[in-house]
C-alpha cells in the first residue's frame, strides 16, 4: 500500500507542479508582453508630446506666436490619448501644469517663466523615469531639459 502511495505521488506531483509553473509564466509573459505593449504606446505619445513644446518653443523664438486656444486644444488632445497609458506620477504633474495655466488665466496674469518651465520639466523627467530613463544631473524639477531651448535659461531658471 505505501509503495502504491509513493508511486502516485511522485508521478501526480511533478505534473501537478508542471503544470503550476506553466500558469505562472504564462501569467508573467502576459504581464510582461501588456507592460511591454504600454511602454510602446508611452514612447510614441510621450515623443507627441515633446513634439509640441518644442514646437510651441521654435513658434515664440520665430515671432509666430500661436493662439493660447489653439495650445490648449493641442494639449486637451494629448491629455484624452495619454490619460490611459501614463503613470500616476507623469498624470499628476500634468494636472498641476494645466492648473497653473488655468489659474493664470483666470488671474489674467501673465506667466512666471521660472514656475511654467520648472511645470513643464517635471512632466518631462516624470516622463523619462516612467521610460527608464535616468535623469540624474537635470536638476531637482528636470530644468536643465530646456537649456538647449533656452537663450537665456540662466536669467529663467534660477
Amino acid at each position: 500500500m505505501n509503495n502504491t502511495i509513493i508511486t502516485i505521488l511522485t508521478i501526480t506531483l511533478p505534473i501537478i507542479g508542471g503544470g503550476f509553473g506553466y500558469f505562472i509564466k504564462h501569467f508573467i509573459d502576459k504581464k510582461r508582453e501588456l507592460s511591454t505593449e504600454v511602454t510602446k504606446e508611452r514612447r510614441e505619445l510621450y515623443q507627441q508630446f515633446v513634439n509640441l513644446i518644442i514646437d510651441i518653443f521654435s513658434a515664440n523664438k520665430t515671432g509666430k506666436k500661436q493662439a493660447d486656444n489653439q495650445l490648449l486644444s493641442k494639449l486637451f488632445d494629448f491629455y484624452k490619448k495619454y490619460v490611459l497609458y501614463a503613470s500616476p506620477d507623469v498624470i499628476n504633474n500634468f494636472s498641476d501644469y494645466f492648473q497653473y495655466l488655468y489659474s493664470a488665466n483666470d488671474a489674467t496674469e501673465t506667466l512666471d517663466n521660472n514656475i511654467h518651465f520648472r511645470k513643464l520639466s517635471k512632466i518631462l523627467k516624470a516622463m523619462r523615469a516612467d521610460l527608464g530613463l535616468s535623469n540624474k544631473d537635470l536638476g531637482n524639477d528636470g530644468e536643465k531639459i530646456f537649456k538647449a531651448l533656452i537663450s537665456d535659461f540662466d536669467k529663467i531658471i534660477k
